[in-house]
């Protein structure tokens, strides 16, 4: 998981750095690994576990504390976070699998409730039922582009031998067809 958290972009000044990024995400997603969401519960993972910690990164001048944490958290890009978690992910998955597709409605996101013209946030994940993970998720608005989406974490994934279980939603009859480069690229993969 270093090496792949090694490739999320710095978004830190050069000053004050005194916890290396991997190192820092890391921490950060061992406590989400844990049980451990929001600033305070998880600095107070790291805090729990500064031995470990410390030895593991080598830190000299200890864990980074609360303040420090929560100001890293709020420059930090989650979306080049989630991408370098995807790249660990997909290592694990069988290469002769199922994976599911599936998208969920948030609550509180409706807008125009009584209305034909009724929107809202979705999430469509690519979920791995063997393992018990999520691959990868996109967030849309609205379930008329669940099909999209869903196309697109296939796309995206480049899995070779993998099954797919999705709703009955996702059976198109009038889906446009793949130009002749994308189906010999699919064939070919």
């Amino acid at each position: 998981m270093y090496s792949c958290l090694q490739k999320v972009k710095d978004h830190r000044r050069s000053q004050g750095k005194r916890t290396p990024m991997a190192a820092f995400l890391e921490m950060i997603v061992l406590a989400g690994m844990s049980g451990h969401f929001g600033y305070r519960p998880i600095s107070r993972f790291i805090t729990n576990n500064k031995e470990f910690f410390e030895a593991r990164y080598n830190l000299a001048h200890g864990t980074p504390s609360y303040t420090t944490l929560r100001n890293f958290m709020k420059g930090l890009n989650y979306r080049d976070l989630c991408d370098a978690l995807n790249s660990w992910i997909i290592q694990f998955l069988d290469k002769e699998g199922r994976l599911a597709i599936d998208g969920k409605r948030m609550n509180s996101t409706v807008e125009n409730e009584d209305d034909s013209k009724q929107n809202y946030k979705s999430m469509v994940s690519l979920f791995c039922n063997k393992k018990g993970i999520v691959i990868k998720s996109l967030s849309i608005e609205n379930k008329n582009k669940e099909g999209n989406a869903a196309r697109d974490l296939i796309a995206q994934c480049e899995l070779k031998g993998i099954s797919f279980t999705m709703d009955a939603l996702h059976c198109q009859k009038k889906l446009r067809k793949p130009s002749w480069s994308q189906e010999m690229y699919m064939y070919f993969k």
